[in-house]
């Protein structure tokens, strides 16, 4: 639609009237009042949302800050390797625990489940039993002594169980006898023609204590696992015997129920897969490549939050180009904690406090961080477990004798704590007191009220005097600084809902400048039109006057 421009009626009043631009004049009136005042706010409003953006981009650089350690994290400084992963596969639990070494595992055996089958059966859908049996189920172990003769020893922890049925289909008795604990069966079609059918019931855990025993009241041995399946001329047989898993570490035989070990080798998890009767090597070695990564990336990480938070709190002494956040103090205290973060010790990884620049981690005269070579090769080659306090936790003890763990809700501040016995006989674990139990294989476990989830046991019942460490890495610190910042209740969080309330407000007020721009140009403009309008009508009578004279003078 094209705009018509109006006529200023004012102003054409004018010419008749006062000789004043009303129109201008109210405008000058009004704006000198409202934009003073409209100007300092805004100036306010300009502030408050710069300040609003400014804790966002904090916000995000501290999650990007805290996603990039988390990632460091999980970087692994060692690699494992098995000769055959087929048979033996290996999976790290505990870097901490973890050293260069070359071990052997021979002679395997895999831990297996029992399983049993019934065979001979013509269909899943007819009656079976129109009398009724009892079946009792009870666990234990099987020996097989020949081909044709197995002996059974109960479990001592057994409780009987029963499967009861009368008149029952092969698939309702499968799906009774998958109802009792440790046991699952499955109905197979032997033969593939609908003729032959098998009802195969298997343990569902592996280990020697995990076989059954099918016992029927009536000694009908088409429900029984038969001693002498065979002699018996029973069609049930025993295709799998439950066993323990075996095999040979370094010379030493060890047997466990399952398949999956992590208490032989520390800080690994083996996998066994295969029955192998030849060596396997298992190798852990150290990665220079994943360790020069791990410090790489930190030093990336720590200069891209400085940089951004440098940003933000920028001070500009010779202009107007200060950063958003420069007078905001949540940001100058993260700022703070921040850079402290970089030069405190890392406690709690040894006897020794572990120091970033000793990784070889360093700042420039700027402040930036960077990787000094020299002193990165010679940690690495002297002292490289240093290298673990960058990305995992530590919990350990200089004592072989004993062993130290806590939960996850368990925190423990950073340090060495030494665990002695005063002369009263009382327990300490540094200045905390402990509480001490006499364990059956002779050693000792203690525990702490103050932390609640540690477990402290010792081979010995009255250890000497030795050290628990307990270390935070830099990459849970970072982390958790990180987590602090971006938490509902941060000070940062605060002073973003006090700015966001605080724009708000400045808008209200900005809103409110207009409706009464409006309503003082109302006024003034009703104000000056009355005022014109006496004006014009003075100078009518004033014109009428004056032409009333020089008529008289011309009569004259």
């Amino acid at each position: 639609m094209v705009e018509v421009t109006k006529p200023d009626y004012l102003s054409l009043v004018n010419q008749n009237g006062s000789g004043f631009n009303v129109s201008e004049l109210v405008d000058a009136m009004v704006s000198a009042e409202i934009e003073p005042k409209r100007s300092v706010q805004n100036s306010k409003l300009e502030k408050t949302e710069n300040a609003i953006s400014g804790l966002g981009y904090l916000n995000s650089q501290a999650t990007l800050t805290q996603d990039a350690f988390g990632s460091i994290s999980e970087i692994s400084f060692y690699e494992v390797a098995s000769s055959d992963e087929n048979s033996v596969g290996l999976i790290t639990t505990d870097e901490t625990k973890l050293d260069v070494s070359n071990r052997t595992i021979s002679n395997i055996q895999i831990a297996k489940k029992m399983v049993f089958e019934l065979g001979g059966f013509t269909s899943v859908s007819d009656t079976l039993e129109p009398a009724g049996v009892t079946i009792d189920v009870d666990f234990g172990t099987w020996t097989e002594n020949n081909s044709d003769d197995f002996s059974f020893a109960v479990a001592s922890d057994n409780v009987t169980q029963q499967v009861t049925f009368t008149g029952k289909s092969l698939t309702q008795i499968a799906a009774l006898f998958n109802q009792v604990d440790g046991i699952s069966a499955q109905i197979i079609d032997t033969t593939g023609d609908g003729s032959n059918y098998s009802l195969v019931l298997i343990s569902d855990n592996t280990g020697s204590n995990n076989g059954f025993r099918l016992s029927e009241a009536s000694n009908t041995v088409r429900w029984e696992t038969s001693s002498t399946p065979i002699s018996d001329g029973s069609p049930n047989s025993y295709s799998q015997i439950a066993t323990n898993a075996t095999f040979d570490l370094d010379g030493i035989t060890i047997s466990r129920t399952d398949n999956t070990i992590s208490d032989v080798i520390e800080g690994l998890t083996v996998k066994l897969n295969a029955d192998v009767t030849g060596d396997i090597s298992i190798n852990t070695t150290r990665s220079e490549n994943q360790i020069r990564q791990t410090v790489v990336e930190t030093i990336e990480a720590l200069n891209e939050f400085k940089a951004e938070i440098g940003r933000l709190t920028y001070v500009d002494v010779e202009g107007e180009e200060n950063g958003p956040l420069v007078l905001e103090t949540s940001a100058t205290i993260l700022k703070s904690d921040f850079k402290r973060l970089a030069i405190e010790p890392l406690q709690g990884f040894g006897a020794n406090a572990i120091y970033l620049s000793q990784l070889g981690i360093k700042t420039n005269s700027d402040g930036e961080f960077y990787l000094d070579e020299s002193i990165f090769s010679n940690t690495l080659a002297n002292n490289p477990n240093h290298f673990t306090a960058l990305k995992e936790d530590n919990l350990s003890s200089n004592s072989t004798s004993a062993t130290v763990a806590k939960s996850l809700f368990t925190s423990i501040p950073s340090g060495t704590y030494t665990v002695t016995q005063d002369s009263a006989g009382d327990w300490y674990f540094g200045d905390t007191a402990l509480l001490q139990v006499d364990l059956s294989d002779g050693g000792s476990q203690f525990t702490s009220v103050t932390y609640p989830g540690l477990i402290i046991r010792t081979q010995d019942r009255l250890p000497s005097d030795f050290d628990i460490y307990v270390g935070k890495s830099f990459a849970t610190k970072v982390s958790e600084l990180m987590s602090d910042a971006l938490d509902a209740n941060s000070s940062i969080s605060s002073a973003r809902e006090a700015y966001e309330s605080l724009s708000e407000d400045i808008n209200e007020r900005l809103e409110k400048l207009d409706v009464r721009e409006e309503l003082i140009s109302t006024r003034y403009t009703e104000q000056f039109g009355a005022m014109e309008s006496a004006m014009t009508q003075f100078n009518s009578t004033k014109t009428m006057l004056e032409n009333f004279i020089e008529a008289w003078k011309k009569q004259k």
